[in-house]
């Protein structure tokens, strides 16, 4: 009989990662996270391809409020065994599918090896099903969250102006590099007045990036304040679909397609993101 570690090595390393995966962080709540995380998967469904958004976000579900969705499954009953992944995807508006957030995320490296299993098992499903698969983190620099960030292709640091917002940030980005030197960063700054305001954000975290870690951080671009990201949120409907001419959106529009264009660029990873994932939670040894 085969032990269960074993398997999860098998897991791990028979993965295919087909889908690009893009985790959005942020050093603290309050920077618009959630809202990025979601109107970004909209944006980027509405060119092609199937997006997959995960609520990592423990047991909030900010991703469904958000969208005024309510569901019956969540992460909790893959990882207890009870459904697959793609038993618990949800349709949302604006052509993606989520995944609802859970409480059973809260102590991942304590799962025991069949929940473990079942959550890499899941993870797996996710990465054969869909082409992009946003991981909406939990904000700060919790294990969850670095894990989810450090495992994932590509990070979206979100930060805003705000002085604490920003050396949260930097925290953050120097919690993921400590846990894979190779990571790819990249800073979305949220909030601002306007480009010049967001180029200088990014440009004292770039600094600082460079002189404290060896690392480069690179700017993906910014959304302004404005005031129709706050009335979608009050409708609990994504602002891209209710306000389609709306500043945030055109933005919003803009840091889509780039990713999108880049995504047919991009060279297939060496190392898997289940394999990074499992890892960096102690889930597979040195598999």
């Amino acid at each position: 009989m085969v032990d269960q570690a074993q398997s999860l090595r098998e897991l791990v390393w028979k993965s295919r990662n087909k889908a690009r995966v893009i985790a959005i962080t942020s050093g603290k709540g309050g920077v618009g996270k959630t809202s990025a995380s979601v109107n970004l998967a909209i944006a980027m469904a509405a060119r092609g391809g199937r997006v997959i958004l995960l609520d990592a976000d423990l047991g909030l579900a900010n991703v469904e409020v958000l969208m005024g969705l309510s569901s019956l499954y969540n992460l909790e009953h893959v990882i207890e065994g009870e459904r697959r992944m793609s038993d618990i995807l949800v349709r949302a508006p604006g052509g993606i599918e989520i995944i609802p957030g859970s409480s059973g995320l809260a102590k991942m490296a304590d799962l025991p090896a069949a929940a473990r299993q079942n959550l890499l098992q899941g993870l797996e499903d996710l990465q054969r099903l869909a082409d992009f698969i946003i991981i909406d983190t939990m904000a700060g620099i919790g294990r969850n969250a670095v894990a989810f960030a450090a495992a994932a292709d590509e990070v979206i640091l979100v930060a805003t102006p705000e002085p604490s917002a920003i050396v949260d940030a930097y925290a953050m980005l120097k919690t993921v590099h400590a846990c894979r030197e190779n990571a790819v960063v990249r800073l979305l700054v949220n909030m601002v007045a306007g480009d010049a305001q967001a180029r200088a954000v990014a440009g004292k975290l770039a600094g600082v990036s460079q002189q404290y870690l060896g690392r480069n951080l690179s700017y993906l671009g910014c959304l302004p304040r404005d005031p129709h990201v706050s009335q979608a949120v009050m409708q609990s409907r994504p602002f891209v679909l209710i306000y389609p001419n709306a500043p945030a959106t055109k933005y919003l529009q803009v840091i889509a397609g780039r990713i999108v264009h880049e995504q047919s660029a991009a060279e297939p990873s060496k190392e898997g993101f289940l394999k990074r994932f499992a890892q960096s939670l102690g889930l597979a040894g040195n598999a």
